[in-house]
């Protein structure tokens, strides 16, 4: 059978979500990547192949009769790629995933995932390294799965993908809220405030969402990691600024409540991406993580 050249998979990708959303933001949103590397994708596929695949408008898109028929064999065929390789993924002799996160996603998001993981995927080992180094400066021959909130700092070749959106809360104990309420942002000035080293920014943004950034609290207290900053809060030390993602398990068992509960702020969502795209087991991992969109603030009920 003579070799025929494959369209770019990436640009395949792109021209599916733009596709099935009817949109090249929402796609972009889906994929991790910006409105214009969705374009550009699109376009390269569009003259990979000789034809147009969309009907440009100015706010809309829509199918030409080519990009139809593309549709309708592309989208059941990147499902079964993404099936196939979870399929061989799980019959694979063991191997091992090194997974490179920040210390308190480990702790309290990704490490309570990973005997769902190991269950579904018994023969892969994951290998957690904790770093705070942005991605684009990680040695890739050091990880094979990458995960980081936000897009800043992503090598231009990788294609993180989207898989956890979230939400900011103000947490405490129960305990200390039961003693001086917050009732307001102004109560706030009663309490504690809790940082965290590695993110060191949470209270001014989140002061600065609620209208408050000339708000002085009783006191201040530090610590390196935002996990310990959320212990302290739970053991009654003060308030902390609390991603959805990582207080979920606490608030659900008590350990911690929601302060001021009408006032949520919106973060960046988690991305996550491989070192290598061809790698078996980190193409499973995503696929993994991947298989709904998650939204951490739906974990709290």
């Amino acid at each position: 059978m003579p070799h025929r050249r494959l369209p770019p998979l990436n640009a395949v990708r792109a021209f599916v979500a733009a596709a099935r959303h009817a949109s090249f933001t929402v796609a972009a949103a889906e994929l991790g990547v910006t409105h214009g590397a969705v374009s550009r994708q699109i376009k390269q596929l569009e003259q990979h192949l000789g034809v147009p695949l969309f009907t440009r408008g100015i706010r809309q898109i829509t199918l030409t009769s080519s990009g139809r028929e593309l549709f309708a064999g592309m989208a059941p065929a990147l499902e079964r790629i993404a099936t196939t390789a979870a399929a061989v993924a799980k019959s694979a002799p063991g191997s091992s995933l090194r997974i490179n996160v920040r210390a308190s996603f480990a702790a309290r998001w990704l490490i309570p995932q990973l005997p769902r993981f190991i269950r579904d995927y018994p023969h892969i080992t994951p290998q957690v390294i904790t770093s705070t180094v942005e991605p684009e400066r990680l040695n890739r021959d050091g990880f094979d799965i990458v995960i980081r909130r936000g897009t800043a700092g992503w090598p231009v070749d990788l294609q993180p993908q989207a898989f956890l959106s979230d939400r900011a809360y103000l947490v405490a104990a129960p305990s200390l809220i039961e003693k001086e309420p917050v009732r307001s942002v102004e109560d706030l000035k009663q309490h504690v405030f809790l940082h965290s080293e590695t993110r060191e920014e949470d209270w001014r943004r989140w002061l600065r969402f609620a209208d408050a950034e000339k708000l002085t609290p009783s006191g201040e207290m530090r610590f390196d990691h935002l996990d310990f900053a959320l212990r302290a809060a739970a053991d009654g030390l003060g308030i902390a600024v609390g991603p959805a993602s990582l207080v979920a398990n606490d608030l659900m068992a008590a350990r911690l409540c929601h302060v001021l509960p009408g006032i949520v702020q919106p973060l960046d969502p988690y991305y996550v991406v491989a070192a290598d795209p061809a790698n078996v087991a980190a193409s499973a991992f995503i696929q993994w993580v991947s298989t709904e969109p998650l939204d951490a603030s739906r974990l709290i009920k």
